[in-house]
């Protein structure tokens, strides 16, 4: 039986916390501990572990959908959560020791960054030896590990296979990485996403995989099925549209008692704001539904272990980029209709707005994507690893 109802319940009780605590979070740059805690608390890192690990058990689209409703509260929240709470992905493709020897401590969390310029694998005899620098890894002041990857070196060269460079990628602990203050964008401020450095940091051979496309050696069932790589982003698009929806939930308050200069009608009554949260509501609304439809079709994939063609990866993709570019389309109508309101620092239109265009910057959420599926869908190769 599907424990989702029991997170979204959970969650919906923590929103007042969550939202109390969202300046403090903003100013620090980084998640504010009581949040972190409460999150702890209510077992939220944990729901993509099984139940016999103390986890929800949660299929893909069920933890999107914890994503998006913590987002309704703050954006950045619901990023972290969907990183850290997304570690039991990257650790089905480690070993199965490794990975019940991480999960096994009930305050385990892991952040990351799987972008390989500037971190060098080295083959250490049987193990591994790991340095380099992380960019971006959100979450990083509440991981206690952290995911990486980079080129596998060889001689001091990147090792080549059919002329494209070998990849390694590692779980290390946390305390092994120093964590650098490089945070500092207009939007997502709360997720503390700073680049953390590490240097000769041996890694036993279980903790790592190849990549960008790793196996599971072990794992059964869609996770197992679905590669990596469909597997990311979803949760980020999630955010989007739980951003989405807070920022038209403002609107809607809003408008009750605001009467924009020089009218004496409230802003509901007004023609123009009832147009653009007309359209703002049809843009999200078909936003999630393309969205949630592409995730099940991707777990149904996985579940009959149907391969992913790069046709199938393409449309998850497509899905995943479409929802956040809806989404922030929908925050802007709502953004324009709030007039000066939306602008007023530390208001919630603001803050949605800066985030959900800072999500639509993301390397598997930004406009290039298209580009990519465009190539696929015309029979053309990706032209990159990463679809």
């Amino acid at each position: 039986m599907s424990q989702v109802g029991v997170y979204l319940d959970r969650i919906r009780a923590l929103a007042p916390t969550i939202m109390a605590h969202a300046d403090q979070s903003e100013r620090d740059a980084q998640i504010a501990p009581p949040v972190v805690e409460a999150f702890h608390e209510a077992g939220l890192f944990r729901m993509l572990l099984p139940a016999a690990m103390g986890g929800g058990d949660l299929t893909l689209a069920e933890a999107f959908q914890t994503f998006e409703e913590v987002a309704r509260s703050d954006g950045s929240a619901a990023w972290n959560l969907s990183i850290c709470a997304g570690g039991p992905l990257f650790g089905h493709f480690l070993a199965r020791d490794a990975y019940e020897h991480v999960f096994a401590d009930p305050r385990a969390v892991s952040a990351g960054s799987l972008n390989p310029l500037g971190v060098q694998a080295v083959r250490d005899s049987d193990d591994w030896r790991f340095t380099g620098r992380a960019t971006y890894v959100s979450g990083s002041g509440q991981a206690t590990w952290l995911m990486t990857a980079g080129f596998l070196l060889v001689d001091g060269a990147p090792r080549l296979v059919d002329g494209i460079p070998e990849m390694r990628a590692t779980l290390l602990p946390m305390r092994e990485a120093r964590v650098l203050s490089t945070w500092d964008m207009a939007g997502m401020r709360a997720t503390g996403s700073n680049d953390c450095v590490f240097e000769n940091v041996h890694v036993p051979d279980a903790f790592t995989f190849g990549w960008p496309d790793p196996r599971s050696t072990w794992k059964d069932g869609a996770f197992g099925g679905i590669p990596l790589p469909v597997q990311l982003g979803g949760g980020f698009a999630a955010v989007a549209l739980g951003v989405a929806r807070h920022a038209l939930d403002e609107l809607v308050s809003l408008a009750v008692d605001k009467r924009p200069a020089g009218a004496r009608a409230t802003l509901r009554e007004r023609a123009l704001a009832q147009t653009q949260l007309g359209q703002a509501e049809g843009l999200l609304g078909a936003a999630r539904a393309y969205f949630y439809s592409a995730t099940d079709e991707v777990w149904r994939r996985g579940t009959a272990r149907e391969p992913f063609d790069d046709r199938a990866r393409a449309n998850a993709r497509l899905a995943s980029v479409t929802a956040v570019k809806l989404a922030a389309q929908a925050v802007d109508l709502v953004h324009d209709a709030a007039g000066m309101n939306a602008m007023r620092a530390g208001g919630v239109i603001q803050r949605c707005w800066r985030d959900v265009h800072t999500i639509t910057q993301h390397v598997v959420m930004n406009t290039g994507r298209f580009e990519v599926v465009g190539r696929i869908l015309f029979g053309l190769p990706a032209g990159t690893p990463i679809i």
